[in-house]
């Protein structure tokens, strides 16, 4: 079957926020989790009400959420607004989205050119991940554009229904695929972990093991 009728979909593309909802994005992400209205809405000037619809227009778009906190009183518990990964990232906007992807192009084709380029490339991939160590994997996952899926149906297998820099990825399968089993060994601090690049149409395979399994331990992928 033809590679390029497998695997995951490129992560989407997300249409640039208004200049009055980047504003409240980026106040929202200077904040952090569970910034209330009042708070926004003094850190911003003008009406509250104004603030709350544009945070109601980026919570429709997925790219904020709110949660009650506890009550202190009387009345309803006000609501904490909190910047999604998807916020973040619309946030960041396309310029980012090009330098970066134009970036990993060429760190892919100089490592490509190496005689250990996958080791190489693992080694990087582990390095990115130590930097997130701690955090919970699907978060990660979900932040970089892989949109994560658990398989009902295998325990300790995700499906990744998108690759943020899939047209590299199918370039140089063995260095890009590699940097990502090294981001995932690296951000769970652990090596049983297995990377199944294009394992099926419409997602990459990725099998998580939380004890050793022999064949299991190392880098390299069942299938290329």
């Amino acid at each position: 079957m033809d590679r390029h009728r497998l695997g995951p979909a490129p992560a989407s593309t997300q249409e640039p926020l208004s200049p009055s909802r980047a504003r409240v994005a980026s106040a929202l992400d200077e904040l952090g989790p569970d910034a209330t209205l009042s708070t926004l809405a003094a850190r911003l000037g003008g009406h509250p009400n104004a603030t709350r619809q544009h945070l109601d227009g980026l919570a429709a778009d997925g790219h904020a959420t709110s949660t009650p906190l506890a009550a202190g009183g009387r009345g309803r518990p006000a609501q904490g607004w909190s910047l999604t990964a998807s916020g973040r990232r619309a946030l960041a906007g396309d310029a980012a989205d090009t330098a970066y992807a134009e970036l990993v192009d060429a760190i892919a084709d100089r490592l490509a050119g190496l005689p250990d380029a996958r080791a190489e490339a693992h080694a990087i991939g582990r390095a990115w991940g130590e930097r997130r160590r701690g955090r919970a994997l699907f978060d990660v996952l979900d932040e970089l554009g892989f949109a994560p899926e658990p398989d009902p149906d295998t325990p300790g297998t995700t499906r990744l229904l998108s690759c943020p820099i899939l047209a590299s990825a199918r370039e140089h399968p063995e260095v890009m695929c590699a940097i990502h089993q090294g981001l995932v060994q690296g951000t769970l601090g652990h090596d049983r972990v297995r990377l199944l690049p294009f394992a099926e149409i419409g997602a990459c395979r990725l099998e998580v093991h939380t004890s050793p399994r022999p064949g299991v331990a190392g880098m390299r992928p069942k299938r290329d």
